[in-house]
């Protein structure tokens, strides 16, 4: 069961576009996760290495489960992502369980939570970025469901 937007039901549809996603979501993560990186970086070279370990967890878990299984694999969709993962990885068809779910969603938190205690070291930024997360959140989301969590049909 979806939820409804109610008023903000236009402004959904505009996030939930392939567009919105890229240029939002994914851009905004990298942008998200350089500074986030830099600012580390600058308190010490081991607190920006913490974060590349979260992102490289977080990238190796995106790749090995939730790529593999994406109605895009093997596509530009998630700015190469799906490109790089179909050379190394072959396609899963079934559905990805709850614990794996469980799983990409933790990963994910934490790196949010690392870099958002970084720019908020700069609390310009920090409120930049917290106030660029939901938008971030919405344009990830898929109005149709996720085709990594539903069990392929034909």
């Amino acid at each position: 069961m979806r939820l409804n937007p109610g008023p903000f039901e236009p402004v959904f549809y505009l996030l939930q576009t392939p567009l919105a996603f890229r240029i939002i979501t994914m851009i905004g993560f990298v942008i998200f996760t350089m500074v986030s990186l830099a600012i580390a970086g600058g308190d010490g070279i081991g607190y920006a290495f913490i974060g590349l370990i979260l992102l490289g967890a977080f990238w190796f878990e995106s790749s090995v489960n939730v790529c593999r299984r994406c109605r895009f694999y093997g596509t530009w969709h998630c700015m190469g992502q799906g490109i790089l993962v179909s050379r190394i990885f072959s396609r899963v068809e079934s559905g990805l369980p709850e614990s794996g779910v469980t799983l990409h969603a933790m990963l994910g938190a934490a790196f949010v939570l690392y870099g958002l205690y970084w720019l908020w070291h700069r609390p310009l930024l920090g409120l930049l970025f917290t106030l660029w997360l939901p938008l971030a959140f919405i344009s990830a989301t898929s109005r149709t469901g996720f085709s990594w969590r539903a069990r392929k049909t034909g």
